[in-house]
């Protein structure tokens, strides 16, 4: 029953139906005569995982019937396959509710202020809270891609410790862009603070340390504003392999958070920690989506940007309103 399933999923992927798709990872089905009318009518019971358990009874028609067409076209000892209904598995673990909110903090551009640096310069900021969804799939899709190194018709090796959208390919790019593209919105906030470097005063960019910590200071008390937060904070970034840039770093974040909690007298803790990206599917996640956001605006290049636009509850462009550059890119 479970390489049934995956036929389906394989079937909805070509679809371009991940949604449907990655909430039938790992699920199973029993089927039921419900008339033995002309050769028997079958129904479907769905054992789904208790996060998509909710979604999933309360899909449209049109998406039900669809589902319907493809259990239907499996082997099956009925007539017709006609109804199809959903059963929380309860022998799925669950991640425990949380009210706390998780930031993940990604960078895309370069410090370099000349015709050879890039345009701009960015922070990216993911925000969710507990339970973190399609995880599971994002393993499990990893360790698909290593298990075709043992097939003997497979020319190109590859070793993924993790997911980095500048490094994959274009096909597994589509792939995790499928994936992410299928979040629900009310869980996923996206935030984008952005610099064109080249309107960057030459006084405010002389000192690069303190134009980095100031605006990623600004950068947070932003996103915290938008997000109206009211419960304890963590903050997971990449690690940084220079020691001095992770001081700044947190030193930026420490400040923006005490200030924002001081002036709008909260009553709220918060911590702040660096973890390598392939211990974390959200900062692969993040990279991505500062990856989609980057292109857009350094490339003009929006094909995955479309995809994950959605979830942005800002993407503010700093300097759109000064008209002076103090040099050409």
């Amino acid at each position: 029953m479970i390489e049934h399933i995956k036929i389906i999923q394989n079937i909805l992927k070509k679809q371009e139906r991940y949604d449907l798709a990655l909430k039938l990872e790992n699920c199973y089905y029993e089927d039921y005569q419900v008339d033995s009318y002309n050769g028997g009518l079958g129904e479907i019971n769905l054992f789904v995982h208790p996060h998509h358990y909710l979604e999933l009874t309360k899909l449209n028609d049109e998406d039900k019937a669809f589902l319907i067409s493809l259990f239907d076209g499996l082997p099956h000892n009925y007539y017709e396959i006609t109804s199809l209904t959903f059963t929380i598995d309860t022998n799925r673990s669950t991640t425990n509710i949380s009210d706390t909110i998780y930031i993940f903090v990604d960078e895309a551009g370069d410090m370099d202020f000349s015709a050879k640096g890039s345009k701009h310069y960015m922070f990216n900021f993911l925000v969710k809270k507990r339970p973190f969804n399609l995880h599971e799939y994002i393993s499990n899709y990893r360790y698909s891609l290593l298990e075709r190194n043992l097939d003997p018709l497979n020319t190109t090796r590859l070793d993924l410790e993790s997911f980095h959208a500048h490094n994959d390919n274009k096909h597994i790019k589509k792939e995790f862009f499928n994936i992410i593209s299928t979040f629900n919105t009310k869980s996923v906030q996206v935030y984008s603070y952005i610099l064109e470097k080249p309107k960057v005063m030459p006084d405010k960019r002389k000192e690069r340390d303190k134009f980095y910590i100031n605006n990623l200071n600004h950068a947070i008390q932003r996103l915290l504003d938008k997000i109206n937060i009211k419960t304890n904070v963590i903050i997971i970034t990449d690690n940084l392999p220079v020691q001095k840039n992770k001081a700044k770093q947190i030193g930026a974040l420490k400040k923006g958070l005490k200030e924002y909690i001081k002036h709008n007298n909260l009553d709220i803790r918060y911590d702040i920690f660096h973890h390598c990206s392939a211990s974390s599917a959200n900062l692969q996640i993040v990279d991505y989506l500062g990856w989609a956001i980057y292109r857009k605006y350094e490339h003009n290049q929006d094909h995955y940007y479309n995809k994950i636009k959605k979830y942005l509850i800002g993407e503010e462009l700093m300097t759109k309103d000064r008209t002076e550059s103090y040099y050409e890119k």
